[in-house]
């Protein structure tokens, strides 16, 4: 959609979000709003034709916010530009679970479907 501002004609910026957005609409009759994706009233109003809307109303999108991570790498993941090592990090985990007596029967069986063998790990005192 075009935008006039400043004499200066504007498509399609992308600095906030980017349409369709929902909507809550009220028809005329209807006591509960339904929700509707549309790019404006206007558009909202051309969807609903042969009924009356009596109130349209954007809803908000939350925003996700990521607390509590970790960092990443040993100084803290600033910048981290390298793919991680899944090999090193599966054979960690490979231990932990062997130093706790390996995997669960069921986790067992999903890996024997996946044609993987996993031998029951027998603890040494």
């Amino acid at each position: 959609m075009a935008k006039k501002k400043d004499s200066v004609w504007i498509i399609g910026t992308a600095k906030g979000e980017l349409p369709p957005f929902m909507w809550q609409v009220w028809l005329k009759g209807k006591r509960n709003p339904i929700e509707m994706s549309g790019f404006d009233k206007e558009h909202i109003e051309l969807m609903c034709e042969p009924k009356k809307v009596v109130k349209v109303k954007r809803i908000k999108e939350k925003k996700e916010q990521i607390k509590d991570r970790e960092p990443l790498g040993p100084n803290g993941g600033n910048g981290v530009t390298r793919p991680a090592d899944y090999d090193k990090g599966f054979k960690i985990l490979q231990k932990w679970v062997d130093e706790n007596g390996g995997p669960p029967e069921s986790v067992r069986k999903q890996l024997r479907e996946l044609y993987i063998d996993y031998e029951k790990v027998t603890k040494k005192k």
